[in-house]
């Protein structure tokens, strides 16, 4: 019986989806910031998909060297609430940051990732130019 209870209590635990990625505001590199719940919805999980996608096929050099970090927190885990705090982010957002420099993607990421994802495509690829150069 309480191995019954035991096997209950984890198996309907939320995972955690905290990698363990952490926002610095201090870098020196382009920090993509993906603020999502524990429960992902199909428009989040297509944000990140289409941004790792883009980073792997483009921007992979710049990704393996460490000059671009793609960061996904869960908004309402302990990295994740300090990150939010920091941009004053609210709910499920997407942002590029690098130093003091805040772009906001958080509309063409949730609307096109997944129905259009190379309209969300272009408009990353646009702000990644643009901090890279």
């Amino acid at each position: 019986m309480i191995l019954l209870v035991t096997l209950l209590m984890f198996s309907c635990r939320t995972p955690s989806n905290d990698n363990g990625d952490r926002f610095d505001p201090d870098a020196e590199y382009v920090q993509i910031v993906l603020f999502h719940l524990a429960q992902r919805c199909e428009s989040c999980e297509a944000v990140e998909a289409e941004t790792k996608m883009l980073l792997e096929e483009e921007y992979w050099k710049a990704f393996a060297t460490g000059r671009v970090k793609f960061i996904s927190l869960d908004y309402q885990s302990e990295n994740g609430k300090e990150a939010s705090r920091l941009l004053r982010a609210s709910g499920q957002t997407l942002y590029v940051v690098k130093g003091d420099s805040v772009t906001n993607l958080t509309s063409p990421a949730f609307m096109y990732a997944s129905t259009h994802p190379d309209y969300y495509r272009e408009a990353l690829r646009e702000e990644l130019d643009r901090y890279l150069n």
